[in-house]
């Protein structure tokens, strides 16, 4: 299930966004809190901004390019150990994108949005580490070419509720 209620940090700046009914809990919560506690660090919250945004999502007739503003959790502790490490470079590119492929159309259907054609997708990525409740992890970090309408900063992948896989589209 795609979590509706995200936070990520984004240039030291703390960002909580709601999605279809995560607005509503938002809205909810909005006055009741002063701080917030992301991991293990706790933030005092010194000013609130409330944006409403209704923007587009599905597949697109052009390709987008997209970059990952937070590290793109994509592949569990064995799946990258076991599977990704002992592949070629081509093997690892196609799994990839298979990979976040398949994250857009979890997201999809979870959104109730169903993909009426294929998702055609190229990759840019680079592996690098992460750190989740104290315990490294892999992920990866770069830019994705997809024709597919993703809102800004809504996150692929495993995690995205903790800020994992945070995408943005890239200028023209």
């Amino acid at each position: 299930m795609y979590p509706l209620v995200q936070y990520k940090i984004l240039n030291g700046i703390p960002l909580v966004i709601g999605i279809n009914e995560g607005v509503e809990v938002l809205q909810e919560i909005y006055t009741k809190y002063d701080k917030i506690k992301l991991d293990e660090s706790t933030y005092e919250i010194l000013e609130k901004k409330v944006s409403f945004k209704e923007q587009e999502f599905g597949l697109s007739d052009k390709f987008l390019t997209y970059s990952f503003e937070t590290p793109w959790f994509a592949l569990n502790q064995e799946n990258f150990t076991d599977r990704y490490k002992k592949m070629d470079l081509t093997e690892q590119k196609e799994l990839l994108r298979k990979t976040l492929v398949g994250n857009i159309l979890s997201m999809s259907k979870s959104l109730g949005y169903t993909v009426p054609e294929q998702i055609k997708c190229e990759t840019n990525l680079h592996p690098g580490t992460g750190r989740m409740k104290g315990v490294e992890i892999a992920t990866f970090k770069g830019e994705f070419m997809v024709n597919f309408l993703i809102p800004d900063y809504f996150g692929l992948g495993k995690s995205v509720s903790r800020g994992f896989g945070t995408v943005k589209r890239c200028s023209l």
